[in-house]
């Protein structure tokens, strides 16, 4: 009896723990987590720093991946002027909001996968 109970309770505990997908298809690249029952806005991101990031080097990060992120733009745009890219496409708006909240240091963005992917390679 004890060993259903316990069993039980197990389950319970399992059961409530969120479960999360990630997402990962190079080696190096930190993965892409999400809830089993999120819904996702396409393109949409909220990145956590590792703990080793101090203020000042998300600041720094910060001005990186905008950076990355208007490149990434610009090449789009030019590849739309040549008629390689369709008119009608998703604008990306970058970088939206940056957290400091007590041990949590990251950021909010909206950004195209080329972007994504080398975020994803950063040390940070």
């Amino acid at each position: 009896m004890r060993v259903i109970a316990s069993a039980v309770a197990v389950a319970a505990v399992v059961s409530a723990t969120p479960s999360f997908l990630t997402e990962t298809i190079h080696r190096d690249a930190a993965p892409i987590l999400s809830s089993s029952n999120a819904e996702a806005i396409p393109d949409s991101y909220i990145v956590k720093f590792k703990d080793h990031v101090s203020e000042s080097s998300a600041s720094d990060h910060h001005s990186w991946v905008q950076k990355i992120h208007d490149s990434k733009g610009a090449e789009r745009l030019e590849l739309r002027k040549r008629g390689q890219e369709p008119l009608v496409e998703t604008t990306f708006e970058g970088l939206k909001h940056t957290y400091t909240l007590g041990g949590f240091l990251g950021y909010s963005g909206h950004f195209d996968e080329a972007t994504i992917e080398e975020v994803r390679k950063h040390a940070d």
